[in-house]
């Protein structure tokens, strides 16, 4: 499977989000990180962490 035959649709590995996001340039510019192609999703093609999710799922701390 090529990456490039598929539209883009991204969803985040640990939430929802993603819907808005229509490139991986976008995705990355907005701070998405570990993103990958997973073709086999039923919601989207590509998978990956978004902002929000990043700092629990890098296990980093964040004040609050």
């Amino acid at each position: 499977m090529n990456p490039n035959d598929f539209p883009f649709s991204l969803i985040c590995i640990n939430c929802d989000a993603g819907d808005r996001i229509h490139s991986e340039a976008e995705a990355l510019a907005e701070g998405w990180t570990d993103i990958e192609f997973a073709p086999d999703l039923p919601m989207a093609n590509w998978l990956g962490v978004c902002p929000d999710c990043r700092p629990a799922w890098a296990g980093e701390y964040v004040a609050g």
